[in-house]
């Protein structure tokens, strides 16, 4: 895979699962994960230019 890919999967990783996380495990501590993936695929996505 290219890192482009790569960097798309974590970014719509991240998105989904901070979205389900919030609205269905909303006092669990599952969904601040998903900023974890956001941020990882925001990284590789704008971090090397």
């Amino acid at each position: 895979m290219k890192n482009q890919e790569i960097n798309t999967i974590f970014l719509v990783l991240g998105s989904v699962w901070v979205i389900v996380g919030l609205l269905i495990y909303q006092n669990k501590a599952i969904w601040p994960m998903g900023f974890i993936f956001l941020i990882i695929g925001l990284i590789g996505k704008f971090g090397r230019k």
